[in-house]
């Protein structure tokens, strides 16, 4: 019984591992082609700005505005970019001060996960300081 739970933990460990990556370089146009590509393959629609990642209905994705929004992420609250594997796919972790995940992303192929990282971390590291909503 000891054997199977040993073998147990070793499966589940061996199907969701972090994958050592370091972000490169990309420029604006590049990183906005490759978030409006990864968002639209997810399940929420999306606004991206040079502040946040905005979500909002899938309902309200055509007539959306910005206001519609329910939940923003702004780049310069992102702590962390995580790049993981986990089983076939890849996944992308949000995470804001603290380490709590802010939203995760599911990726199919390692090369547009790792150009998705790239951008991120782009708007991360030119996003204008946050000064409140308006």
């Amino acid at each position: 019984m000891q054997t199977f739970r040993i073998i147990l933990c070793v499966l589940l460990l061996a199907g969701c591992a972090t994958v050592e990556y370091q972000p490169r370089a990309i420029s604006e146009r590049e990183a906005y082609a490759v978030i409006t590509e990864v968002a639209n393959q997810q399940t929420a629609a999306t606004y991206l700005d040079s502040r946040f990642l905005g979500f909002r209905n899938e309902a309200d994705a055509a007539t959306g505005t910005p206001q519609d929004i329910r939940e923003r992420i702004y780049f310069s609250s992102l702590d962390s970019i995580e790049l993981r594997r986990h089983g076939p796919d890849y996944r992308v972790r949000l995470s804001g001060p603290g380490g709590d995940t802010l939203r995760e992303f599911r990726i199919a192929d390692r090369e547009q996960a790792e150009r998705f990282v790239d951008a991120l971390a782009h708007y991360r590291d030119n996003a204008p300081a946050f000064t409140g909503l308006k």
